[in-house]
């Protein structure tokens, strides 16, 4: 579940020379993430027209989410370990006395990463001047990850650690100056709904038996304390495995909605960034233009992005069906991915969906999607950083 990847590079400044940094670095740089919202929100009241203030708002509620939930994977030990990487990159403290978990707890964590990049798409969705700009050292972002009162984390050091240490342009650009624009703000909107569609799926599952009887997972102490042997948990757990539970099925419907929106803004991210004719501190650049991080974006790449979510986006819509007969008996007919996010069994018996099949409900016959379309993702960029462009485009 490496769900955090995508709420930490969401938080991925003042160019040379500029005048007065935005109201919302002071409290970036201080670490006052709470006082920062309300002085914003304060703020935008008295000028609700400043889409600056707005953004800045929408940034600081980003960090107080990624804040928040560094802080209670740190209260709860959260670990990197066996099928289950709670952490996926989120930068969390190692925690020698941690409280202990339950199912239920775990499961209202994720919901409530959920509601706040919510209402950080939500702040970001107000803003409308296409002339939008949002300066900020991001270098100098201080963060409190364990939860001890002091803002002491360096977000550099953050990212660094997420991007595998292939932080080397932080050499050249020690304070990680950025030029947040309008093209931006959809990109970041875009992964609001990428990290909410995850949530949703997470959630939608039943992972109960997993997560209790699982002794390589994430946590160290999770309750109820299982006290059987290994083999008895071995065969709870191969059990379970058998078949897929869908404990809110109603959250996969969510989920296409989410990605529709992340195709959406994709499109709106680079209409904007493409019309660009500045280079200046360019987080996500048009081909004419450098990135802060250093990878190159040409027209090519662009394209071939745009053209894979088209595919995508009709494969959501119903439109193109995903031609799975090699996988499962279809009778010739295709997946309709539409009907089976909006209307999803209440279980899937994955040990016999081979042989029997699933549900004629979710098969129909039409246009095939172009497969071979969807997974050229992987071909699009340059070998060895296919990953990092595909979290960078999002």
């Amino acid at each position: 579940m490496r769900f955090a990847v995508p709420l930490a590079v969401l938080l991925v400044a003042l160019p040379a020379g500029a005048a007065e940094p935005p109201l919302v670095e002071k409290y970036l740089h201080t670490g006052q993430l709470v006082l920062g919202e309300q002085v914003l929100e304060r703020e935008l009241k008295k000028n609700p027209k400043d889409d600056q203030l707005r953004f800045g708002l929408g940034v600081i509620r980003l960090a107080l989410g990624l804040e928040r939930m560094a802080q209670t994977l740190h209260e709860y030990g959260a670990r990197p370990a066996g099928d289950i990487d709670l952490l996926g990159g989120l930068p969390v403290k190692p925690n020698p006395e941690p409280n202990a978990i339950t199912y239920k707890k775990f499961r209202s964590l994720l919901d409530d990463g959920r509601r706040g990049v919510i209402a950080v798409e939500a702040t970001l969705a107000g803003i409308t001047d296409d002339n939008v700009k949002l300066p900020l050292r991001l270098a100098k972002i201080k963060l409190d990850l364990d939860g001890d009162g002091k803002a002491t984390d360096d977000f550099s050091t953050i990212l660094n650690r997420l991007l595998g240490g292939r932080g080397e342009f932080l050499a050249k650009n020690g304070e990680f100056l950025v030029h947040f624009d309008r093209g931006d703000v959809a990109w970041l909107r875009s992964y609001c709904h990428v990290f909410a569609a995850t949530m949703d799926i997470v959630l939608s599952v039943d992972f109960q038996t997993e997560f209790e009887h699982n002794d390589t997972g994430g946590f160290p102490k999770v309750l109820p304390k299982f006290t059987g042997t290994d083999a008895e948990r071995k065969a709870i757990l191969t059990a379970s495995r058998g078949s897929l539970r869908f404990a809110e099925p109603v959250r996969l419907g969510r989920v296409r909605e989410h990605l529709l929106e992340v195709v959406k803004l994709n499109r709106e991210a680079w209409r904007h960034i493409r019309a660009e004719t500045d280079d200046d501190h360019e987080w996500l650049p048009n081909a004419k233009q450098k990135s802060v991080i250093g990878l190159p974006v040409r027209n090519e790449l662009i394209d071939g992005w745009l053209e894979i979510l088209e595919e995508f986006e009709k494969v959501l819509e119903g439109k193109h069906l995903l031609p799975v007969g090699l996988l499962i008996p279809t009778d010739g007919k295709g997946f309709n991915v539409k009907t089976f996010l909006d209307d999803p069994p209440a279980a899937i018996d994955l040990q016999k969906i081979t042989t029997k099949g699933i549900d004629a409900k979710y098969l129909e016959k039409g246009t095939d999607s172009d497969v071979g379309k969807l997974i050229r993702i992987v071909q699009l960029f340059d070998p060895g950083s296919s990953g990092m462009y595909m979290a960078y485009f999002n």
